[in-house]
């Protein structure tokens, strides 16, 4: 892993260093000074590099080497991510009633309506995701 990939890495997942530093196990200021650094990070420790590898990954960065175009980072779309947002929302469509119209107005019905626009907001923001994360698959 290149200094230069890590910190596009991190840029992608616009992740904190403080986040990446918790993730990985290792400290802010070893990913401060490693950000710092140009070219491979051969003279650091293989288990930092790999710790920090290893959360980078796991956040949904996909390291490419060498092959002839120089190395680089990418974010990968994983079919598990397309299948949760596809499960939390039908989760969140299951659990939306619709409201029966002969209640009279009162405080609760007003937070049940609330709630229920809050999780119809989520619901979109979900299918949005969603639709995204397909998209992006299929490029």
């Amino acid at each position: 892993m290149t200094a230069e990939q890590l910190r596009a890495a991190r840029a992608m997942l616009r992740m904190e260093q403080s986040a990446l530093a918790a993730a990985s196990g290792v400290s802010v200021e070893t990913v401060k000074r490693l950000e710092r650094m140009q070219g491979h990070l051969s003279e650091t420790r293989v288990a930092t590099i790999k710790a920090l590898r290893d959360a980078l990954e796991a956040a949904g960065v996909e390291f490419l080497g060498e092959n002839g175009g120089g190395v680089g980072v990418r974010l990968k779309v994983r079919s598990e991510a397309v299948a949760d947002l596809t499960r939390r929302i039908e989760a969140l469509q299951a659990d939306m009633t619709p409201e029966p119209s002969n209640e009279k107005p009162s405080p609760r019905k007003a937070m049940k309506q609330l709630r229920r626009a809050r999780d119809q907001n989520e619901l979109t923001d979900l299918k949005n995701r969603r639709a995204t994360s397909r998209r992006e698959a299929s490029k």
